[in-house]
């Protein structure tokens, strides 16, 4: 026989073999063992990543002259027919192209007889959910109560498409996409049996990503990059395969999170000029920032992508500049655009004009922070380096705030003192202390006006009855005499609608927005606390 391609020559033989489907391995091989072998399985899942391998190991485990067993010999005459292909007891059968009542009807005829050597009879239909519908119906009895020798195995990569009273009479169990690190390990062990394959570290990372958790591509990506080069570099595979230099990703990917429109423009002008699929490199791209945004909100990195050491180095910089909200508008951004640049006449421009515009972004401020940061007088921007209008703005709403800010009347500081309050209370009435934490405290003079409001003003009253002690709290720590006064304030009911719109209304907001070249991404109320 001629060369025979790698897919086939390490096709699995075994349980032991199938890399990625742990879960489906341990259900048959307890199956196996406890001789609770059902009559009708269906295996699902992607393509490439087990299932007709799985029904032939399956098959080997049943029949083998040693079993049934979880460890065919692959010595015995069954184990070698099902390798070969001619055993007459395991009949595989193409639902795409036997796909007719009339095939279904010969197949029921033919389960009658007995196996003519091993112990079952086994009936694989790969791609089941070809069959048309009459067919499926004249399997259904059949399939519900075939005779003690047959078994049937049903694969299929559409399991939306079976038919519920199908489903209904097999165990289902759908196999996942394997890893790219679970990929990259089978691969590195065929390698080493393969005297004529020599391949780089990282060029054998880019073949497990390209295999899109596919063993079956893996295989036949490696095949390929094989017969082009008797040393395979990373940079044998992204010229053959087309594949996105990861580099180039991550450097769009800062240029984009740091506003640097030269970059931009360069780097777009190098994917053009190298050849690269813009399209590709667009899905590429919102991939690796919808990754960069899953490692900032579970603030790691391992375990969830599959990049080198130097390429996590890299990420771990990135991701030091940017915040969540920042990584979520820009992937919604760069979402909605790559429609445009799939369906457009001139993809370079369009990658570049959604790259600029998710660039814009790089200016992005939480509005909540920047106003947190105004009222404590922390400046937004250094200002040795504002522009005359932006003093003018920035000066303008600090004043508007502190204007707003009662609680810092007097040299001890409002906040101090009602913190200070609030905590010697809790020393000796925590209850009283909760109470007074949902409320909002303005200290005017010699009195605190404590204020609830909307559905916190059922504490009012309770409140009111301690009233003496909090005078007299609050008068030991500001070192005079403190009057309190206690307002309960019914909740404006008012929708989201109306108080965004009030508040894209505000002057002092739409000068923020302007200077800040923002917009109001949520509207979020304030605890008593004024935190979010």
């Amino acid at each position: 026989m001629g060369y025979l391609v790698l897919a086939r020559k390490w096709r699995p033989l075994s349980f032991d073999d199938l890399a990625g489907q742990d879960s489906i391995v341990r259900v048959l091989q307890n199956a196996v063992k406890q001789s609770r072998i059902a009559h009708a399985y269906l295996f699902s899942g992607p393509r490439g990543v087990g299932k007709t391998s799985t029904a032939r190991i399956l098959a080997r485990a049943l029949n083998c002259a040693e079993g049934p067993t979880v460890s065919p010999c692959g010595k015995c005459d069954f184990c070698q027919s099902i390798v070969n292909g001619s055993s007459v007891d395991v009949i595989e059968i193409d639902g795409a192209s036997n796909n007719s009542v009339d095939d279904i009807r010969d197949l029921r005829e033919k389960v009658k007889y007995a196996p003519s050597a091993g112990r079952y009879k086994v009936y694989i239909i790969d791609e089941v959910h070809m069959l048309s519908q009459s067919a499926f119906n004249a399997l259904l009895k059949t399939l519900e109560e075939p005779p003690s020798h047959v078994i049937f195995i049903l694969a299929t990569t559409a399991p939306n498409k079976i038919p519920i009273t199908v489903l209904s009479r097999c165990q289902h169990l759908p196999f996942r996409r394997i890893t790219a690190a679970t990929i990259k390990e089978r691969l590195g062990y065929i390698i080493s049996r393969e005297d004529n394959i020599c391949i780089s570290e990282d060029a054998l990372v880019l073949v497990a990503r390209a295999a899109d958790g596919s063993m079956r591509d893996a295989l036949t990506l490696l095949d390929q990059v094989s017969a082009f080069s008797e040393d395979i570099q990373a940079d044998d595979i992204r010229t053959l395969l087309g594949i996105s230099d990861s580099a180039l990703l991550l450097d769009v990917v800062r240029a984009v999170l740091s506003g640097d429109r030269k970059s931009i423009i360069s780097i777009s002008g190098n994917i053009y000029e190298g050849g690269i699929d813009i399209k590709g490199f667009s899905r590429s791209l919102i991939m690796l920032i919808r990754n960069l945004l899953a490692c900032k909100v579970l603030d790691s990195i391992e375990g969830l992508m599959d990049f080198s050491e130097a390429e996590k180095e890299k990420i771990s910089g990135i991701l030091s500049l940017t915040s969540e909200e920042h990584l979520a508008l820009v992937l919604e951004a760069l979402v909605k655009s790559e429609n445009d640049i799939r369906l457009s006449g001139f993809p370079r421009i369009a990658l570049e004009m959604s790259l600029i515009r998710a660039s814009f972004l790089s200016s992005f401020r939480d509005v909540g922070d920047v106003i947190n940061k105004l009222s404590r007088g922390i400046p937004v921007f250094d200002p040795d380096l504002e522009t005359p209008e932006q003093n003018s703005v920035r000066k303008k709403t600090e004043t508007g705030i502190n204007n707003t800010c009662k609680l810092s009347s007097d040299t001890t500081g409002g906040k101090d003192i009602w913190s200070a309050v609030v905590r010697k209370i809790d020393e000796n009435n925590h209850p009283l202390a909760c109470k007074l934490e949902l409320a909002k405290a303005e200290l005017n003079d010699d009195i605190l006006t404590i204020i609830y409001n909307g559905g916190h003003a059922l504490h009012a009253e309770s409140v009111k009855d301690k009233k003496n002690l909090v005078e007299r709290i609050a008068s030991e720590v500001a070192a005079r005499a403190i009057k309190v006064k206690i307002e309960s304030k019914k909740k404006i009911n008012e929708n989201n609608e109306d108080i965004r719109q009030k508040i894209l209304n505000d002057p002092l907001v739409k000068e923020a927005l302007e200077l800040f070249d923002g917009r109001v991404v949520d509207v979020r109320p304030r605890n008593a606390n004024g935190e979010k």
